[in-house]
């Protein structure tokens, strides 16, 4: 009776053609070996553009193993260990796998009688040269491509949505999309939520004046209309023929949005190029360094600085805890703020009321300790708008003394202190892991070749001095890791405050503007460690700022600490709110 065979072929990309490694090929030589052998070919089962490297993601290789456990066919034919697996593990797996179900696995060449040992070596040996060789590219692949990276070139990926590559490795204004982008970015920037967003998308928008209301394309959409098709080739006559794609959906979807925006913050719309953040398949190089990701200021941004600042202070804010939308209403910039009189914290505070077919909101600063426990302070109320522009222009007005310059030099050399300290910091531990490691092959090798030999108690001091080896090994790889995440995190923070102190919207005459709300209030939490409202008379006040000082050692001291006569106070003012309903803290609303 003559066997039922399947036929399994796979070929990484239609480039492969030029190699002889073609689906036509490898159908052909399969096909007559199976009739050589006088068998049934009673399933073909293809994969085109699929990785050997992962059989999961292969589709028609699952088909396989499906038919396989139903017994559907007796055995299963491949071109070569490496067109069937480039994971020598998972051919191991699946030839036991099908061996338990009675299904023979045959190589092209191989005959078909063969002592077991030696059918095994040899396909050990491929298949240990075939995992070789696709490590080895990967290694070279990622160097090539990390020079690249370093020289603040495009290293492949989806095109990012608003943008074309314009050829030279970076990229240029996409004339379809890129009026989209732009709209996104700034409705970012006036501190809409990504939902928000995503919702006035979907229910489109009007770009130019006396335009039609429309839904523009998302990215997945913008890269089917690009390309509609997958490039596939045919079994029987090896032409390239352009299998349909799915059309994705049109609907736009918050995560899109917050991809974008992130883009903008430390990514291509902001002339940065980000790679190497995730590996593939190994944590270290090719010399077995340890990868560490590529980031490139490139000093190309695609979008206008403007709007560049403005989602980059939302994006912060909204990472400090800060809610993602303000309203005009509710917005305060003061976050440290408390009673000189009580010592409690002073917190923002809005009050409602109705006139008619108006409604007056009022923005207030009001003490917790008068709120907590009525008539315990007797600190009034202070009104938000003329309490928070009277901070902002003592403290950016010292900012603008200090030079601006000046102070991100300060900031760049305490950073710089401290990055060296770190490094150094991991050097060193690197080389105590390098003499632990050492070590701890010691105590392994004594475990090993003098357990046989030596007493209980013997025995049991060299299981505990192994243990301890690599418990220390253990621990100074933590050690590296948590130093290494000391440096990516100052390098962060040295950005941050960079984008705070470099933010156009950095001026006390923005102090009502919504938009310059996110930037105020990061600059004040960044330079104000605290401040306090004393009374100086009735119905006066005036507000102790204490700012922060850069130490050698980069860290951040109170100035009111380290050098108590040079304090920031506000002159006196009459901040108390009297409840009048004056235009400066009223937001007037006319009720339909």
């Amino acid at each position: 009776m003559s066997k039922r065979t399947a036929l399994y072929l796979r070929c990484s990309s239609v480039d492969q053609v030029k190699h002889g490694v073609s689906i036509p090929d490898q159908l052909a030589r399969l096909r007559a070996e199976a009739k050589s052998a006088g068998e049934v070919i009673v399933a073909e089962f293809i994969d085109q553009a699929r990785s050997g490297t992962s059989a999961a993601r292969r589709e028609e290789f699952q088909k396989l193993l499906t038919a396989a456990r139903r017994r559907e066919f007796d055995r299963v034919r491949v071109e070569s260990v490496d067109r069937g697996h480039r994971n020598d593990m998972e051919r191991r797996q699946f030839e036991a796998e099908l061996q338990t179900f009675g299904i023979q696995v045959l190589y092209v060449g191989e005959p078909e009688k063969q002592a077991p040992q030696y059918r095994k070596l040899q396909r050990g040996i491929r298949g240990v040269l075939a995992e070789w060789e696709v490590d080895e590219t990967s290694q070279r692949t990622y160097k090539r491509h990390r020079f690249r990276a370093q020289q603040g070139k495009w290293r492949g990926g989806n095109i990012p949505y608003g943008v074309l590559p314009d050829g030279q490795g970076w990229f240029m204004p996409d004339p379809e999309s890129y009026a989209v982008l732009l709209w996104i970015l700034g409705k970012r920037g006036e501190g809409l939520s990504y939902h928000t967003i995503t919702r006035m998308l979907n229910e489109g928008i009007v770009l130019e004046e006396g335009a039609k209301r429309q839904v523009p394309p998302t990215p997945g959409l913008l890269i089917y209309q690009r390309r509609p098709y997958l490039e596939r080739q045919d079994p029987e006559t090896g032409e390239v023929i352009h299998v349909p794609r799915r059309v994705p959906a049109g609907t736009w979807i918050a995560f899109t949005v917050n991809e974008i925006c992130q883009k903008a913050v430390d990514g291509v719309y902001a002339g940065v190029l980000c790679w190497g953040k995730h590996a593939n398949r190994f944590r270290e190089d090719a010399d077995g360094n340890l990868k560490q990701p590529v980031r490139v200021e490139t000093g190309k941004p695609l979008v206008p600085d403007a709007i560049l600042r403005r989602v980059q202070a939302v994006e912060l804010a909204v990472q400090d805890g800060t809610a993602a939308t303000i309203s005009p209403a509710n917005a305060y910039l003061l976050a440290s703020l408390r009673c000189g009189l009580c010592g409690e914290a002073i917190h923002g505070y809005t009050s409602t009321k109705y006139k008619g077919d108006k409604t007056y909101r009022y923005r207030k600063y009001r003490c917790a300790g008068r709120v907590n426990k009525p008539g315990a302070c007797q600190l009034p109320m202070l009104d938000a708008a003329e309490l928070e522009q009277a901070v902002l222009e003592v403290v950016l007005a010292d900012v603008q003394e200090r030079s601006q310059e000046a102070l991100l030099a300060e900031i760049n050399a305490a950073m710089e202190r401290r990055r060296a300290e770190l490094e150094k910091a991991i050097e060193c531990a690197e080389d105590r892991l390098a003499e632990r490691e050492r070590r701890r092959s010691a105590a392994m090798d004594a475990l090993t070749f003098q357990v046989k030999h030596a007493s209980e108690r013997v025995r049991a001091a060299l299981v505990e001095h192994a243990d301890d080896a690599l418990a220390a090994c253990d621990e100074t790889e933590a050690q590296i890791r948590t130093l290494r995440l000391g440096v990516a995190v100052l390098d962060e923070k040295a950005r941050t405050i960079e984008v705070t102190l470099t933010d156009p919207l950095l001026d006390p005459a923005h102090w009502s503007e919504p938009e310059a709300h996110f930037a105020l209030k990061r600059a004040l939490n960044f330079l104000v460690h605290a401040m306090t409202v004393r009374q100086e008379g009735p119905g006066a006040y005036y507000i102790e700022v204490e700012l922060y000082e850069i130490r050698e050692n980069g860290s951040f001291e109170s100035a009111w600490e380290s050098n108590p006569p040079t304090k920031f106070v506000t002159p006196p003012a009459g901040f108390e709110d009297q409840g009048s309903h004056r235009a400066t803290s009223a937001l007037a609303v006319i009720v339909a």
